[in-house]
């Protein structure tokens, strides 16, 4: 059952990235917003897969893969409350999901529909600034836990990297 619109306004409340926005701008971010609870093991997202929402995590934990050819899916990286996924859903460059990601336990949600969001983001720069600025942190630390992850495979690949 969908939370109420003043139910996901006080769950917005909580989130720290959006901590600066005045309630107003909180009651048009949450018709944007869903709250969903998924069961362990539901793959919430597959990489390659079209962008349509982004998630913020309320309870949970969740696990991250991208699919390295000769090695299958990687963990890249584990989520936990509000850590954010599937941000590439808001980014006009990437087209489609860059990872899969899987619950680890049950996990609560706060679901953010792309196609009302981006669209709120440009009209309303409160939202737009405040949203974009957590996207580029998670982006960057994304691609960065991604970087160390597949270095580490080089070097596990790499003669005589391995103690004996």
């Amino acid at each position: 059952m969908a939370a109420k619109n003043q139910d996901i306004v006080d769950v917005l409340k909580t989130i720290p990235i959006f901590l600066d926005l005045k309630p107003f701008n909180l009651a048009r971010l949450a018709t944007a917003a869903s709250i969903i609870d998924i069961e362990p093991g539901t793959q919430l997202i597959t990489e390659g897969d079209p962008l349509d929402f982004t998630y913020i995590l309320l309870e949970g934990e969740m696990t991250v893969y991208s699919f390295v050819p000769s090695r299958g899916n990687v963990v890249t990286s584990h989520l936990g409350p509000l850590d954010v996924c599937g941000w590439s859903a808001l980014t006009p460059v990437v087209r489609v999901r860059t990872g899969t990601v899987v619950a680890d336990n049950y996990v609560h949600l706060l679901r953010l529909d792309s196609r009302i969001l981006i669209p709120l983001c440009e009209e309303d720069h409160d939202i737009g600034f405040c949203l974009y600025k957590r996207i580029s942190n998670v982006a960057a630390r994304t691609f960065l836990t991604t970087r160390i992850q597949l270095m580490n495979l080089i070097v596990k690949d790499t003669p005589g990297s391995e103690k004996e």
